[in-house]
């Protein structure tokens, strides 16, 4: 539910910079600035995506590796 819950966060994020590049600052920005800031909103949101896959898949390792089900035998 919580990785649910990022992601939304995340998607909602990047498309209202898209649309205050895009749609709100309309006259501000040359369109080659708008696609520049575009290819560095959608390369920064890939990094983060890969951070965050790197960083779950090793917690949820790590919990596989140290849980107990009570099926183990100490000597």
């Amino acid at each position: 539910m919580v990785r649910v819950l990022i992601i939304t966060i995340c998607v909602i994020c990047d498309i209202w910079l898209l649309h205050q590049i895009w749609i709100a600052e309309k006259n501000l920005r040359s369109t080659s600035e708008k696609l520049l800031w575009s290819a560095m909103i959608l390369l920064f949101h890939v990094i983060t995506v890969a951070i965050y896959i790197f960083l779950d898949s090793n917690n949820n390792s790590n919990n596989q590796n140290n849980s107990d089900d009570g099926q183990t035998i100490y000597l």
